[in-house]
């Protein structure tokens, strides 16, 4: 059934919106956009602006759901990446299993919208965040809302909830695995065993598999991660062996075997795999290669090309540009763009100059060597400028490439979508 977009389509956006031309009707929407004709280079809307490329994002989406299905596995795309509606559409479309979301209002934007399948890779407790869950599971009862416990008293309140709330049939959970200095999850398999056990004395709760994310595994040089994340991985199927053979999954619709899966999806994939588990459903919950990036996911896309641990990697490209206008030239050496912190990522690298354009002069945008960012403020971006860069003037724009593109998509409430001339074809409503 397709997904309830059309209330956030037509929702009116707030004076100000970035990405938008001052001076537009009151009560404007997202779905007044499109045929609009309005063109970046021709410099139709203000800058700073987010761009995903269509293209892009059409070929990332294909290109991942192909190399999980090719391998038996299923994706269930990471949500809280975009909090984009339309862009979940378009991955359970391309035949995604469900999406994934990281708490309970996120899982309330997807109720809202019809997703019917929503895993929610984190555990769920406290009243009002259960309350809220078993309701809206009490309200769709054909939907699969599964979360995550690793303790007695998370799953003791679980249940205590559902049996509050009226028509709702048992919680769907999965036993976390973690790793000792990591975030949540049982230390142990003893400790899986433990709560897995405690969770099927439940008559409120259904034990449908093991999740585990192997995401944190990432040291200061790198070279010791691929090892860190096999052992952990073997972990994680040695505890769903050992809970298998107690018996303690419903194993009704397939014991579910999920872990992250963005840095290193190649491994996930293989070692799930290989678990010796009948039937169960390895599901990764890949959530950046919808938009890819130019630093943190490219860099780990190039080394699973060099693992080729389960074949080629998807061909991914990245979708997400912020484009920005040259503000001031100082100094011989500098420019200063008019973006800043309160516009694109810098928890991981600081953007890149990926190429420039200047109205009257380029035909298409080109690309930008020897220039740097070396500094952000929260509406600046300082760039330093090599022997070799181009003469960039006031007035001129440089496309930023980033990295780790979640933390640029919550900053945008719009997101400008554009073709391969660089026409806006569609606004994009994100849901922070």
């Amino acid at each position: 059934m397709p997904l309830a977009l059309d209330p956030l389509r037509r929702a009116p956006l707030p004076p100000g919106t970035k990405g938008l031309p001052p001076g537009l009707p009151a009560g404007f929407a997202a779905a007044d956009i499109a045929g609009r004709g309005w063109n970046l280079l021709r410099g139709d809307v203000p800058l700073p602006a987010a761009v995903l490329r269509r293209s892009h994002v059409a070929a990332n989406i294909a290109a991942m759901q192909s190399y999980l299905a090719e391998r038996g596995a299923l994706l269930a795309p990471h949500g809280k990446t975009t909090l984009c509606p339309e862009l979940f559409a378009r991955q359970i479309d391309a035949g995604a299993w469900g999406i994934t979301v990281a708490n309970v209002q996120q899982l309330a934007l997807c109720h809202a919208t019809g997703v019917d399948r929503v895993l929610i890779a984190n555990e769920v407790v406290g009243d009002a965040e259960l309350d809220a869950l078993a309701r809206m599971a009490a309200e769709r009862p054909a939907a699969e809302y599964i979360f995550l416990v690793d303790s007695i008293a998370g799953a003791d309140q679980a249940q205590a909830a559902f049996a509050r709330a009226g028509g709702a049939g048992p919680a769907q959970v999965l036993v976390e695995i973690g790793f000792a200095g990591g975030r949540c999850g049982v230390r142990s398999i003893d400790a899986a065993l433990a709560l897995a056990a405690h969770v099927r004395r439940l008559d409120r709760l259904s034990l449908r598999g093991i999740e585990g994310y192997e995401g944190l595994l990432l040291a200061a040089d790198g070279s010791a991660d691929p090892a860190a994340t096999e052992r952990y991985l073997d972990s994680v199927c040695a505890a769903a062996g050992a809970i298998a053979a107690e018996g303690l999954f419903d194993v009704a619709g397939g014991v579910i075997l999920s872990a992250g899966g963005s840095v290193y999806y190649d491994m996930v994939v293989d070692r799930l795999a290989r678990s010796g588990l009948d039937g169960a459903r390895v599901v990764i919950r890949s959530g950046c290669y919808v938009a890819h990036d130019h630093g943190f996911y490219a860099r780990h896309h190039d080394q699973a090309r060099a693992r080729a641990t389960s074949g080629a990697p998807p061909a991914l490209a990245p979708a997400l540009e912020l484009w920005a206008r040259v503000l001031s030239r100082p100094e011989p050496d500098l420019a200063i763009l008019s973006a800043g912190k309160r516009d694109l990522s810098f928890d991981i690298d600081l953007p890149v100059a990926d190429r420039w354009f200047r109205p009257g002069h380029h035909a298409a945008p080109e690309r930008f060597d020897d220039g740097a960012v070396f500094s952000l403020s929260d509406q600046h971006a300082f760039l330093r400028l090599g022997p070799s860069a181009p003469a960039i003037a006031v007035g001129d724009v440089v496309i930023l490439g980033i990295s780790h593109p979640c933390t640029t998509f919550d900053r945008w409430p719009l997101l400008l979508e554009v073709d391969d001339a660089f026409t806006v074809v569609v606004g994009l409503r994100t849901c922070f």
